[in-house]
């Protein structure tokens, strides 16, 4: 039986994901996924092309958005932002996922660092690299963002991105 197949009730469920790009199509549902989980929901429109949702199996014929991560991107920066997970499905894989998509398309746009505000999921974000820093620190660019202008809380944190000397973007976003 495969990991993500638990037996229930002498039944077989699968508990399948499908992680993707979002759409425009998607504002609405990620904007009320962000409000459902008490996350600034802020300056999303213009990035939403850079964030990803997940989603269950559809459930007559809709599938259900339970997750999204985004990132906000300037030049060869990028901020994460808006990491979600619905409580029910969450679980540690689905996490790591999640992680994987948004720091290979990191890789993909060039960037050479990657940021983000984070609270009491440091330690995740450490095991991917992540370092503490200050607001002090961050780079001019990311002080257009209008979701790090309304976020007071949280710890700055910096990834630096290994992209091949002589492939960085420098317009990125």
């Amino acid at each position: 039986m495969a990991e993500r197949d638990k037996v229930c009730k002498g039944r077989m469920v699968a508990t399948l994901f499908l992680v993707r790009r979002a759409s425009e199509e998607d504002l609405f549902r990620v904007r009320r996924l962000l409000k459902e989980a008490g996350l600034n929901d802020r300056g999303i429109e213009p990035h939403i092309r850079h964030f990803f949702v997940v989603e269950r199996p559809e459930t007559e014929g809709v599938p259900e958005m339970v997750g999204a991560v985004g990132m906000e991107v300037y030049g060869e920066f990028g901020l994460i932002r808006s990491f979600v997970l619905k409580r029910g499905p969450w679980n540690g894989k689905v996490g790591v996922q999640m992680m994987k998509f948004l720091m290979e398309y990191a890789k993909e746009l060039k960037l050479s660092r990657v940021y983000l505000l984070a609270g009491a999921s440091s330690s995740f974000f450490r095991e991917w690299g992540f370092e503490e820093t200050d607001r002090e620190s961050l780079p001019e660019a990311l002080q257009k963002s209008e979701h790090l202008g309304h976020s007071r809380g949280g710890v700055p944190m910096v990834c630096r991105i290994t992209v091949p000397t002589g492939e960085r973007n420098a317009g990125g976003g």
